[in-house]
């Protein structure tokens, strides 16, 4: 009976010998998630009342109008050194809807939505039959709201229309140029013979297709703020053609392009020049150059503005 007892008591202690103590691994996880931002735009119209006048409160669809929302990182990831803003756009369809899938966390976050404004004819419906009106300005409006992760906010706009007789009769409208480049910034590695130098920056053009925004502060038709996108080519080089805009010294108008490339994800590779010729990148860790702006002042008709150029060099590993 001893020899039993002692022998599972033994086996007892081995067992607790042998017991790991479990520890709980923490992860890094994205607090991140997504909002969608809808609504309708609509315009007004003239309709006849029930007495034999007129109303224009009556509403129809607004199509065609850009929606643009701009998140900064600082408010996406808080308390961090985050730089930099995330841009979506949509176009309304011809119902006057949009949606955008904007990406927002769990506190909320300030976004700043701009919804363009336009000109087009102030119309009349007679027996469910449109006449064509005079021409009007519908003015947009740029408006901060907050956004929260989880929720469906609805943001909507109702143009009214305003009378383009109300402009300065002697506005003359032309046209600007705007062009440029966009690269980014790598660390460089020359080889000379045998003489390696690694040491200073050498700036390569982004792929094809990247979006360039730009918002001129005043469109001469519309007398309001007007966002513009253009995509680069296989050198990095973008153009913004026609530009609506005045002649120098018409009064009320300083014609500013605020110009800007949304954050890039790329890997921080080193750029080789070997013997004076370029050679592969040599692979480097991944990560996010941050947003690049760049404004330009006065920009009036007959102008071609060129050489506007912006460098990505402020790189955040991921």
């Amino acid at each position: 009976m001893k020899k039993s007892l002692l022998a599972l008591s033994l086996t007892g202690l081995l067992f607790t010998a042998c017991k790991k103590e479990k520890t709980v691994d923490f992860e890094a996880t994205d607090v991140t998630g997504s909002t969608i931002l809808r609504g309708t735009c609509t315009k007004n119209i003239i309709t006849p009342n029930t007495t034999g006048g007129w109303i224009n409160t009556n509403r129809i669809p607004a199509a065609g109008v850009n929606v643009t929302v701009k998140v900064n990182k600082s408010q996406l990831y808080p308390n961090s050194i985050a730089q930099g803003a995330d841009v979506y756009s949509a176009v309304t369809d011809a119902n006057g809807n949009y949606s955008i899938n904007v990406k927002t966390n769990a506190t909320g976050v300030t976004a700043n939505v701009t919804i363009d404004g336009f000109t087009g004819t102030l119309d009349t419906l007679i027996n469910n039959v449109t006449k064509t009106g005079l021409y009007a300005n519908y003015f947009g409006n740029s408006t901060n709201i907050t956004l929260t992760m989880g929720q469906t906010r609805t943001f909507d706009r109702d143009f009214t229309a305003s009378n383009l007789s109300s402009n300065p009769n002697n506005i003359i409208v032309g046209s600007a140029v705007i062009t440029g480049s966009v690269g980014y910034e790598l660390p460089l590695k020359v080889t000379t013979g045998t003489v390696i130098t690694i040491g200073g920056f050498t700036n390569v053009a982004v792929p094809a297709g990247q979006t360039v925004y730009m918002s001129f502060d005043k469109d001469p038709t519309t007398l309001a703020p007007k966002t513009y996108t253009a995509a680069t080519d296989a050198s990095g080089k973008y153009t913004f053609t026609g530009i609506p805009t005045v002649n120098s010294g018409t009064p009320g108008f300083g014609q500013t392009a605020s110009l800007w490339v949304a954050d890039f994800n790329t890997n921080r590779d080193t750029f080789q020049v070997i013997n004076s010729t370029n050679g592969a990148l040599i692979s480097g860790p991944s990560g996010v150059f941050n947003q690049e702006t760049n404004t330009q002042f006065s920009i009036f008709s007959n102008e071609v503005r060129n050489a506007v150029n912006m460098f990505y060099n402020n790189w955040t590993a991921n």
